[in-house]
């Protein structure tokens, strides 16, 4: 796992950085910290951009209708896109990007595709857009390599109990040189730590929320038992295990749901109308509105923190206690989509009920309760103390009983209630589909006979 620390400061030490040419043909130096994390950022952002607009997605093409009779494939940064230049000629081409640091320029490539197919492959599971753009008014950051060389770069000092530096070496091109200085310059970001830092292998600077994240490979987790367990995922109880234990995510309590339901009422009425944008709503059309849409994302990054918490804590006692993690197959995207209108055939342009209110509340339990992400989570880390995660088909699990195998949709007669109408057995309808998925995980293994 990665760790993530606090900046408590940052410090300039050495010559001056070389800030790019203004208007006028005159160099820019700086020795302010603030500004130089800010140029860091700016710098990595658009070398980002650079990478990213070379991405083909696809155009609609229309007819004089405007219906769509083909798709072409086009760059995200448009037709006329120039050709990507290398890390060296970015530097001739932008003054301004001449003294930024290899290790951060350098690390915009893997960044860029590990982060674009991950997008397209949540687009594909999930649904959603194809990856953008980094914005300045999102998030100001910057990932640099960790470089033990000579000079070293994002090397990590502890100078405390608590606390410790991360430096940021750089040097300004001779041809840039401030008359009376040396090239070299370092910025000190102080961190405040609370246990030893791990190896890593890149530091993730969040100027915008003042965190700096060291990457590094997780930790195997030891194994306290050789367990083996199924797990039925649901709704009401988020995990039901083969054992009879029911697991559940926390969820948000009224109030905050309560105050979530006013910021959103709040924001609408502080959206206005952006004429210059064709009447489009205008996300920043108010510093009211941006002080209560950053009290809508401080209370609803609380919850999804409090959520991703629970995740992690709940995987890794799953992964610890058991060697074989059996859980089914379940297509969360097809669960979630939303029911087809149905036309009324006596009324031509109206439309029957549908159960789309229904429909829409449940897609909001099974989404609140992060399924996928759950499996992910235990997949990794089942992977990385030599467990296994069983995949099973989902068919007929919660209608088959454990004990004489007799399928029935009569065997459900509620949600919670599981009675099989040949044998008599009766039980927790979540507890009796983990037993079945773990029946067939052992099947499909041959772990029930070794």
């Amino acid at each position: 796992m990665s760790q993530k620390v606090r900046i408590a400061g940052v410090k300039h030490v050495g010559a001056s950085v070389f800030l790019g040419v203004d208007h006028c043909g005159n160099p820019c130096w700086t020795r302010n910290p603030e500004r130089v994390m800010v140029w860091l950022c700016d710098g990595w952002r658009a070398r980002f951009n650079q990478r990213r607009e070379q991405r083909p997605h696809n155009i609609p093409v229309k007819d004089e209708a405007g219906e769509i009779v083909d798709w072409v494939k086009e760059p995200l940064g448009g037709p006329d896109v120039a050709d990507l230049l290398s890390d060296k000629e970015a530097r001739l081409q932008c003054s301004w990007m001449a003294g930024i640091p290899a290790p951060i320029l350098s690390s915009t490539d893997r960044i860029e595709g590990t982060e674009w197919s991950a997008g397209l492959k949540r687009k594909k599971t999930a649904g959603g857009r194809v990856p953008g753009f980094k914005s300045r008014h999102r998030n100001l950051g910057f990932v640099c390599w960790r470089n033990a060389s000579k000079t070293g770069n994002a090397i990590f000092h502890k100078t405390g109990r608590k606390s410790g530096v991360v430096v940021i070496t750089g040097m300004n091109p001779t041809r840039w040189r401030k008359p009376g200085e040396k090239l070299h310059w370092r910025v000190v970001i102080h961190v405040r730590v609370s246990q030893p830092i791990r190896p890593y292998t890149s530091v993730h600077v969040d100027w915008t929320h003042r965190t700096l994240v060291f990457v590094n490979m997780p930790l195997p987790l030891p194994r306290t038992g050789n367990g083996k367990v199924g797990i039925d995922r649901g709704c009401v109880h988020t995990l039901a295990l083969s054992d009879g234990t029911f697991m559940d995510m926390p969820k948000p309590s009224k109030a905050e749901l309560k105050r979530l339901r006013y910021l959103q009422r709040r924001m609408a009425r502080q959206d206005r109308t952006n004429e210059a944008k064709g009447g489009r709503a205008a996300k920043f059309a108010s510093k009211r509105r941006q002080r209560t849409l950053t009290e809508f994302n401080t209370l609803q990054g609380r919850i999804v923190r409090r959520r991703n918490d629970w995740i992690e804590k709940t995987t890794t006692t799953l992964a610890k206690a058991n060697i074989l993690v059996a859980m089914e197959d379940l297509d969360v995207k097809a669960m979630t989509k939303r029911p087809k209108p149905r036309p009324d055939p006596a009324k031509p342009g109206q439309y029957l009920h549908n159960g789309a209110r229904t429909k829409a509340g449940l897609n909001r339990s099974i989404l609140s309760n992060n399924w996928s992400r759950l499996m992910k989570r235990l997949n990794d880390k089942m992977d990385a103390n030599g467990g296994s995660l069983v995949i099973v088909p989902a068919a007929y699990t919660s209608q088959t009983c454990h004990e004489c195998g007799h399928i029935a949709k009569e065997n459900r007669e509620s949600q919670a209630i599981f009675k099989c109408v040949k044998c008599g057995y009766e039980a927790n309808a979540d507890v009796n589909a983990a037993k079945n998925i773990l029946s067939r995980a052992l099947t499909k293994t041959g772990g029930g006979t070794a």
